[in-house]
């Protein structure tokens, strides 16, 4: 620890903590005219994963929600993947409620896609789709198109339109899904449509969206 010094005056004793990251963070001890910084790190991933699986040695592991949280942290942090597999498996399980839960069928399909199983993931979802709110599969075909798998998410789009066919949600997948594929005519049909339904604080959005079109680019 190499003292620093401060440009104004610390009355009272305090500590800062600095430079956080998820794995460590500078802690200053701060008084008078001193500062006395020492970084704190911890081996993260690891340290979480022992913490989900004592939790799902308790009765949380019980429910659905448990295992399935697990599951995706490790989905978001790229590690693990073959744990969490067997994790999604135990949210997925009718024993712990999760069997008819989108939440939990399309973490087991973000799994599988990382592991590399595209056609099991694409199985899984079409079993999921039908559990999903309309939100809830929109949402899950705009992960496809962050994900490149634009064909994919056209086709979500378009089972969630046809499931509501006057909704500005789905029409504006359809206006998605059309221009993902490079088609920008039908696109702009779809974002046509979709501007009078439009939440007031969306139309701006949407009217930028079909100058887009317009103009032969892709909107997403």
């Amino acid at each position: 620890m190499r003292p620093q010094a401060l440009d104004k005056n610390v009355e009272w004793l305090k500590y800062e903590s600095l430079n956080e990251t998820e794995n460590s963070a500078v802690i200053a001890l701060q008084w008078e005219k001193l500062s006395i910084p020492f970084k704190i790190e911890v081996d993260y991933v690891k340290e979480q994963l022992e913490s989900f699986r004592r939790e799902l040695r308790t009765e949380n592991g019980f429910i659905w929600q448990s295992w399935d949280q697990a599951a995706q942290w490790c989905v978001q942090h790229n590690t693990n993947l073959e744990e969490a597999l067997l994790w999604t498996d135990s949210a997925t399980n009718g024993g712990f409620g999760g069997e008819k839960s989108f939440q939990a069928w399309s973490t087991k399909a973000q799994v599988l896609q990382k592991l590399g199983k595209g056609a099991e993931a694409a199985a899984v979802m079409q079993k999921a789709l039908p559990y999903g709110s309309m939100n809830d599969v929109h949402q899950y075909a705009r992960q496809l198109l962050g994900m490149k798998l634009s064909k994919m998410a056209f086709d979500v789009f378009k089972t969630n339109f046809e499931k509501y066919p006057t909704e500005f949600t789905t029409l504006m997948g359809m206006a998605r899904g059309y221009s993902a594929t490079g088609d920008y005519k039908n696109a702009l049909k779809y974002a046509n449509l979709a501007l009078p339904l439009a939440p007031t604080q969306q139309k701006a959005g949407v009217q930028n969206m079909i100058d887009k079109l317009k103009d032969g680019k892709d909107i997403n």
